[in-house]
């Protein structure tokens, strides 16, 4: 590898694949993309074309029905009809093969998302849409007629990266594993075909005749990014649902893909035997063999048939011979299978239950550590709160003990919270997949700022969690009881709220759903910043808009029974929390952490509750409202350009949102007079990801993560309309 492009050979691969619905593989005969394939402006642009409709910010947009683009080597058909220009794509895992779509207009390219990408049913979250807005995010056969010759594939497709634009590691290995694979499967008995695809409907008649079984054939290409560079090589195996095993039986893995990672060209004589022959993705103990070991599996619904044997093999490879089998490799590899319907990640080596920190710690930032849940609470009847608590041993696997362990955790957790925002990972085990949860502060008490409150917010997270039809991590967080572990990675931070306030006041946070708990780790960063003993913002205030789907998920909010009270009826006649009379969610815990907050802190924190099913939404006069009476006679210096902590401009370009990784020293560079602060009101939006693009704009992908990207949706027109002398240039937005 060239110098300062080393390979990563330790790091943890899980994770790093995010989900798909469907994959569509551009066929355009050339390996030389651009690092952006929908920047490439050399000719057609398919990929381009596609990520209009259905990228971020596209007509057909669905957070919850992803669709991965990629370029690929493989040549395109040709048409009968050379006068007309067309391009080829491979549709996976549906296997399936449009040879002739015509680049003459658009319509094509809507045929295809809308024949064959788009959803045959929404997702649960759309229930709220329009019924013409549901009705146009599903699939709809009749536009499959309009593409010709679409076939089903029956080749084994091998994909690797080898993306060079993007990144020389891919683009050295890509070619090499591509010649490796071309030379090992004839041995395997298949054929290799190069070339494109003929259309068979117009081609010579067959001969007549007995002529012997077809071999079983085989495809390789050079594909644009997947995975990480700097785990190179990056392997896709698309196995075809006709694909049959030695004994002429259906193949195990026939109709899914196999995604590998960290493959070198010693690697690929033993995975071909292994995968493609035997349908075996089990760690071999062969040198010549690939180096994997099943741990675990990922699956969305799928036929019966494969997720019962599926599971099968997964609890054989973890334990093949009862337990006698050859030590597993410490080297991790990543494989993704995908069928139709049928998605399988499967997580290798270290990513289980691993061991603490080489400092002792139950917590850190590269493996999980286990934690045990203290208690339960069901806060409405659809969230509920999640107390851990760091389990006494560490995690399986580590040491340290728990003495040790709760004396690093009060440091490390301790920093996260003096910080403001952070999250951590929780992993869901059986299915290998870790998602970010944002943990609650400790309510507030008397103690509050004390050494006894920090003792206590280092020892106990809290989440709060929306159980939702479908998915994963809800609904296996919502089946663990008191007693049970959880596993966690992090602390994971993220903006430095305090370095870009500055000088400036004033917050407003519009929160959907659960993403009111970083609006909450704000407030307590900035409003207890005083009583903990900090005085860098005790004069911040915090607006709080939060939207929910129904009432009762509006945690804290008085109902007019309740404001007609008075204080001491209040206070001694609360109601008793009984199934179904709605009382949870008046006086849970959150209820009246966030209340708790109203009263100690009358001028400086306010929360205004908006509900979809009463017919409320955040509005544009809201958001005016909270920030409008912000721009009286500002006291702001302009931001610069440069400057690391309120340019607007460098902020849409960050690669994440951890202000700690980009030298956290660095001063503010804004000019300013005598009279002037250096600062930055800011407005964050926080919530699901249709709430985000909604109010602020679609996040990117982009430099190796997510990026801000510009403003955009309801609060970019804002900015647009209310201009500079608004006071909106005192503003930074911030999604998270």
């Amino acid at each position: 590898m060239p110098e300062g492009l080393e390979l990563d050979k330790e790091g943890n691969l899980n994770g790093l694949i995010s989900n798909y619905a469907e994959q569509v593989l551009v066929c355009t005969g050339r390996d030389d993309w651009t690092s952006r394939i929908e920047d490439d402006d050399s000719g057609d642009n398919l990929a381009a074309d596609l990520k209009e409709l259905i990228g971020r910010g596209g007509v057909y947009s669905d957070p919850f029905h992803n669709v991965s683009v990629l370029n690929s080597s493989f040549p395109s058909s040709i048409t009968r009809r050379p006068e007309v220009q067309t391009t080829s794509a491979y549709l996976l895992p549906s296997f399936k093969y449009v040879p002739f779509l015509p680049r003459v207009s658009f319509d094509s390219v809507q045929a295809l998302v809308r024949g064959y990408l788009l959803p045959e049913k929404l997702h649960p979250m759309h229930d709220g849409l329009s019924p013409i807005h549901r009705d146009r995010l599903l699939r709809k056969e009749a536009y499959q007629h309009l593409l010709y010759g679409v076939q089903d594939v029956t080749d084994v497709l091998v994909l690797v990266c080898g993306h060079g634009g993007r990144d020389m590691r891919c683009g050295i290995m890509g070619p090499v594993l591509q010649k490796e694979f071309e030379a090992k499967l004839p041995q395997a008995g298949f054929d290799v075909l190069r070339g494109p695809v003929i259309d068979e409907r117009v081609s010579a008649p067959a001969l007549s005749g007995t002529v012997a079984e077809s071999p079983q054939t085989a495809r390789v290409a050079q594909i644009s990014h997947i995975g990480g560079h700097k785990y190179a090589g990056n392997v896709i195996i698309y196995l075809p649902p006709t694909l049959k095993n030695q004994a002429g039986n259906s193949h195990p893995l026939a109709g899914h893909g196999i995604w590998y990672g960290r493959i070198e060209p010693k690697h690929v004589e033993g995975l071909i035997k292994e995968t493609i022959v035997n349908g075996n993705f089990s760690s071999p103990s062969k040198p010549t063999q690939a180096p994997s070991q099943v741990l675990g599996s990922y699956r969305a619904p799928c036929p019966r048939s494969f997720s019962d044997s599926a599971a099968r093999q997964s609890q054989e490879a973890q334990n093949p011979g009862g337990g006698n089998g050859a030590r597993s490799s410490k080297r991790p590899s990543l494989l993704f299978l995908g069928g139709s319907g049928l998605c399988l990640l499967i997580g290798l080596s270290l990513f289980g239950l691993t061991g603490s920190g080489s400092d002792g710690d139950v917590i850190n930032g590269s493996t999980f550590g286990a934690f045990t849940i203290t208690s339960r609470e069901q806060v409405s009847s659809t969230a509920f709160i999640l107390a851990v608590r760091a389990a006494g041993s560490g995690s399986e696997g580590g040491g340290g003990g728990a003495a040790a362990a709760h004396q690093q955790q009060s440091a490390r957790i301790r920093q996260a919270w003096d910080h403001g925002l952070w999250s951590v990972e929780i992993k869901q085990p059986q299915l290998q997949i870790a998602r970010r949860y944002t943990p609650l502060p400790p309510p507030i008490t008397a103690a509050t700022g004390s050494g006894a409150e920090r003792t206590s917010e280092d020892e106990e997270l809290r989440f709060l969690i929306r159980r939702m039809d479908g998915g994963e991590m809800s609904n296996y967080l919502s089946q663990l009881d008191v007693g049970d572990r959880v596993w966690l990675r992090g602390p994971h931070l993220g903006f430095d709220v305090a370095r870009r306030l500055g000088g400036a006041d004033h917050v407003v946070f519009l929160a959907g759903g659960t993403g009111v708990a970083p609006a909450l780790q704000v407030a307590r960063r900035l409003l207890l910043a005083k009583d903990a003993g900090r005085d860098d913002h005790h004069g911040s205030s915090v607006s709080l808009l939060w939207a929910n789907r129904r009432g009762v998920d509006a945690l804290g909010r008085e109902t007019k029974k309740q404001q007609q009270m008075g204080l001491f009826e209040r206070f001694w006649r609360a109601p008793k929390a009984t199934p179904g009379n709605g009382a949870e969610a008046e006086w849970s815990s959150f209820s009246e952490q966030i209340r708790e907050l109203r009263r100690r802190y009358p001028d400086r924190f306010s929360v205004h509750y908006f509900v979809d099913e009463e017919g409320s939404f955040i509005g544009a006069k809201d958001i005016v409202a909270a920030m409008g009476v912000r721009r009286a006679a500002s006291r702001l210096a302009s931001p610069a350009k440069e400057c690391p902590w309120h340019s607007a401009a460098l902020l849409e370009a960050l690669p994440n949102d951890d202000d700690t990784s980009r030298a956290p020293g660095s001063p503010c560079s804004c000019a300013r007079t005598a009279d002037e602060r250096a600062g930055s009101n800011l407005l964050f939006v926080s919530g699901p990801d249709g709430f985000i693009e909604a109010y602020a704009g679609p996040k990117r992908w982009g430099e190796g993560g997510e990026m801000q990207g510009p403003v955009m949706g309801l609060v970019g027109r804002l900015v647009k309309k209310e201009g500079h002398g608004g006071g909106m240039n005192d503003w930074l937005v911030l999604k998270l």
